[in-house]
């Protein structure tokens, strides 16, 4: 991949709400951080406040001009929280369609019922893989239902070293079984937490598999909706510009932005707490918390990126420019 001078927008003025939204999941990864899965903060109390105060967040951000949202839906695992339906209903009346889009990611553990019924609240669905818990037939009924009902199905892989050739196997099965498949082959950190450092594979297979493998695409059969893979663009060295993929950019190196301009306000963080913060690299102010109905936003002009790499695929998405492009971009 060339060196990228800008991500830009790939629509009109758009804003990215990430939402960890529990600390709570069903699933005991041993590369994951407890600070994902322990439960302390579940969020199941005041369901009406914490509805209340995402209506106040999206019609603060269409006051100052933003057309367009994406809420994106993490944990913990967000298909047991309970606050999950009566949350995305009112976003979904709140914003404007097309052009809007709800995703999830899940580790998929819910049954076939659960997506049967609620499936048509998500354009996009990300299931994760995790080779020590995932099961894997339940896993593929659910992939299959949704293979022409999402906008963006996508199976993202963890390749964990230590079951790596499990995680081979398993993408070959969804080439194999699938009509539709986006495939993610997402490299493991060695511990899932914020301030995690990158990836390592010290066996010289596994690191050229993941050098020459990102993301997988195949589409057989009519997808009901209509596809928008990406929500922003490179603007590479050459001068070309086509679609974000963030496994690319990790795996190619690109994702270290120090000295950057990044407008961190078009992406606000929740945490597992109710804390509302700009961007999810924690380099932003927190200006509000979700489950206490306090928020108060302020568009500010772009800030200088302090970090040493970006590390989550939302932030990646948020438009920055090297320092010599910044003014004529953002």
């Amino acid at each position: 991949m060339q060196d990228i001078k800008a991500i830009i927008p790939a629509k009109d003025k758009w804003v990215s709400l990430v939402w960890q939204v529990n600390d709570w999941c069903n699933f005991r990864c041993t590369y994951c951080s407890e600070w994902n899965w322990a439960g302390r903060n579940k969020n199941d109390d005041d369901i009406p406040l914490i509805v209340t105060t995402l209506e106040r967040i999206i019609k603060q951000y269409q006051s100052k001009g933003y057309k367009y949202f994406k809420l994106y839906l993490s944990g913990g695992e967000p298909t047991y929280w309970k606050a999950l339906i009566p949350v995305v209903e009112k976003f979904r009346e709140l914003v404007e369609w097309p052009g809007s889009a709800v995703g999830i990611n899940t580790n998929f553990s819910r049954p076939l019922s659960w997506w049967e019924e609620h499936h048509h609240l998500f354009e996009d669905v990300v299931a994760s893989y995790h080779p020590e818990w995932t099961k894997e037939e339940k896993y593929m009924t659910n992939y299959k239902f949704l293979q022409d009902k999402k906008n963006y199905l996508c199976s993202r892989v963890m390749m964990q070293k230590e079951n790596f050739q499990q995680c081979v196997d398993f993408t070959q099965r969804i080439k194999d079984e699938c009509d539709n498949y986006i495939i993610e082959y997402a490299p493991v950190y060695d511990e899932l937490r914020p301030s995690t450092e990158p990836y390592h594979y010290d066996d010289p297979e596994q690191l050229a598999f993941i050098k020459s493998h990102t993301t997988d695409r195949q589409q057989n059969i009519e997808i009901k909706k209509q596809p928008n893979y990406a929500w922003a663009k490179v603007w590479l060295e050459d001068g070309s510009v086509k679609p974000i993929d963030t496994n690319e950019i990790i795996v190619d190196g690109k994702n270290f932005f120090k000295g950057w301009t990044c407008n961190i306000h078009e992406s606000l963080h929740i945490h597992p707490n109710g804390n509302i913060q700009q961007a999810s690299c924690g380099v932003g102010p927190i200006i509000g918390n979700i489950v206490r109905g306090e928020f108060d936003v302020t568009i500010d002009q772009g800030i200088v990126c302090p970090k040493t790499h970006c590390h989550c695929a939302a932030d990646f998405n948020i438009s920055k420019a090297r320092p010599e492009y910044a003014e004529k971009l953002l």
